[in-house]
Order: C-alpha cells, then sequence, then structure tokens
C-alpha cells in the first residue's frame, strides 16, 4: 500500500504501488502457503493468475481460493484455466445456481457451499471445510473488504503490510481495509510489530494479534 494506505488510485490505477522487491516477498509467501485466498471482486478487477513466480526461478504454486457467493467468476476467467498442479477452489453460497455450479466443476474447479461465505459463520465454516481438504495454511491477499472480514473476525494469525513511498490521497480511492470498519477504537484490531525488513524503497512490516501470547 501507500504510506496513506492506499491499493489504488481514484480511478482503480494500482500497477504497480510496490517495487519488484516487495512483490518478489509477496510470491515467497505464496510458495511458503498451501493455498492463497482471494475475493472475486479481485479476480474480476485484475485476472491474477494467483501463482508463485520465484524471482530464482520455480515455487510452488499455492491452491487458488475464491470467494464468490453467486458464482459469477466468467467461464473464460485465467485463473480457471491454469497449467498448474494446485486447484482453483471457489467458495459460493448453498442457493448459487446449480448449472452454473456444474459448468465450473466441468473446468475441473472445486466449488465449496456454505450458508453465505461473508456471514461470520459461513466464513468459519468454509475454513473449516478447507482444513479438513489438506489446507492447513491460507495466504489472505484480499481485496480489502476481504481483509476486513478476516481481520474483523479475528481470522488470522499474522499480517504483513508492504509499505511504498508514495502518497496517493483521495476520498474515494480504495484503501488496504475497507468493509463496514470499526465503530470505535476499543473495537478495533490491536497489534503489535514484531519486524521489519527493508524491500528496495518499499518497507515491510510483520505483525501479530496483540494478544497473540495469551491466545498461544
Amino acid at each position: 500500500m501507500s504510506l496513506d494506505g492506499k491499493i489504488a488510485t481514484r480511478t482503480g490505477d494500482s500497477k504497480y504501488i510496490s517495487g519488484p522487491e516487495s512483490l518478489a516477498f509477496v510470491h515467497r509467501l505464496r510458495d511458503a502457503h498451501d493455498a492463497i485466498l482471494v475475493g472475486i471482486n479481485t479476480i474480476l478487477a485484475d485476472h491474477p493468475r494467483l501463482t508463485a513466480r520465484l524471482p530464482e526461478g520455480g515455487g510452488r504454486d499455492p491452491h487458488r481460493v475464491i470467494l464468490d457467493s453467486t458464482l459469477r467468476i466468467p467461464l473464460d476467467e485465467p485463473v480457471l484455466h491454469a497449467a498448474s498442479p494446485a486447484k482453483t477452489i471457489l467458495v459460493c453460497r448453498e442457493d448459487a445456481d446449480p448449472v452454473r455450479r456444474a459448468a465450473l466443476e466441468r473446468l475441473g474447479a472445486v466449488v465449496v457451499a456454505v450458508p453465505d461465505p461473508h456471514d461470520p459463520e459461513g466464513l468459519r465454516r468454509a475454513i473449516r471445510l478447507l482444513k479438513a481438504a489438506g489446507i492447513g495454511s491460507i495466504l489472505v491477499e484480499g481485496g480489502a473488504s476481504i481483509h476486513f472480514a478476516f481481520l474483523g473476525n479475528r481470522l488470522f494469525d499474522r499480517v504483513f503490510v508492504t509499505v511504498a513511498p508514495l502518497i496517493i490521497g483521495g476520498a474515494t480511492a480504495r484503501t488496504a481495509v475497507a468493509g463496514n470498519g470499526f465503530a470505535t477504537l476499543a473495537e478495533s484490531v490491536r497489534l503489535r510489530f514484531v519486524d521489519r525488513m527493508d524491500a528496495g524503497n518499499d518497507i515491510i512490516i510483520e505483525a501479530l494479534p496483540a494478544d497473540a501470547g495469551e491466545r498461544a
């Protein structure tokens, strides 16, 4: 994100806020996790491949988990046709169109249905189902509303933030964490910084929940 917490300008321009060193770090995180998770809006806006491309070559692709309540993902979306041993897993509502679901499964996608993946209990159920399927670690990459869903429901172990030395501004520019937000500071997510790394011109900050020691 930019120094003022933006992940895109008011027109949606976002490539690239972070420098190549930060991007390389993200790909190492992808390589280290069993799955990467994004929302359908990220897919529709950016058409990401969600693969692990290490600077030195290679990398283990994580499974690609997409929260897509009504299965809006286009059948020709690149992530559904990736030449990768990793699976594309779509988490949808139980009442999603069965015809659409069948078409996606014919393409090789795995469809996981929960009452509502954007509801706190539905999100927890989705995580339990993914864990039962052998996914032990998930890298949540966005977008901003997805970040708030996981942070707001305390469904995270640690946070990595890459901060670039630029100011974007704009009341309507997208921020790193969106959703409803918290009404009071007492409700907010409290963290403690545990590491700081230089990545080219950027800074990477690692933080844990403030009560991580108590929860362990």
